[in-house]
Order: structure tokens, then sequence, then C-alpha cells
């Protein structure tokens, strides 16, 4: 499968170097990426869910990085379950990752959700 979970050792630095608030951010977000790293997708969508109250509207990266890794698990607990409607449900959330890094100009991102977004769309029409 090609989807890509969104990286955030660079932006992890970042955050905690900028405030406390944002510190607390980091650590869901870096336990958010254990999760996911167990296959444990719904877990890590509630740590991600935490993180996101955390992150300031205006980090449109991080927001971007969020909200892609989010749907990623969106998506992979449909996949694992085989529910259409679940791998459906995940593309708002991608889409919204997408248009976020658009506005943060962030290229390279914006070529992962793309693919993430065919990878969807792939999985769900073999269904």
């Amino acid at each position: 499968m090609g989807l890509i979970i969104s990286g955030f050792l660079g932006d992890l630095i970042n955050v905690i170097s900028n405030s406390a608030g944002k510190f607390s951010a980091a650590r869901d977000i870096s336990a958010a990426q254990g999760y996911f790293a167990g296959g444990n997708y719904l877990q890590a969508l509630d740590e991600y869910k935490k993180a996101l109250g955390k992150i300031q509207p205006s980090d449109k990266k991080l927001l971007a990085q969020v909200k892609n890794n989010m749907a990623l698990c969106v998506f992979q607990t449909a996949l694992d379950n085989k529910d259409v409607k679940g791998m459906k449900d995940s593309l708002p959330m991608f889409e919204e990752s997408l248009s976020l890094y658009k506005e943060a100009g962030d290229t390279e991102s914006i070529k992962q959700v793309e693919r993430n977004i065919s990878e969807v769309k792939r999985q769900v029409k073999g269904f």
C-alpha cells in the first residue's frame, strides 16, 4: 500500500521550542505516532484529535500533518474492517489536509497527500 504518514520530527522540535502549550500537542502527536506504528489506529486517532485542539490555526503545516494522519487512521481502520463507507469517510479529511498544505506552499507534502487520496480511491474501487 502506498499511504504515507506525515513526519513530525522537525516540527516537534519547533513546537517544543515555542511554548509549553505546544509541548502538550507534541506529546499527543508523539503518542499518536506510537499507536499508529503499533497498528492501534483508533487510539492514534484519539491522540491526534487531542493534539488538533492544541494547534494554532496559523500553523497550517502542522494542522495539515495531523489531519493527514487522522485520515490515515480512519482509512486504515476501515480497510482492516473492509468498510468501504469508512474508507470514503477518510477522503474529506485528506482533502482538508491537502488544502492546508497548499495554503502553506508545501509542494512535497501536497504530492504525498495526493498519493494518499489516489490510494484510497484505488482501494474503494477494489471493493
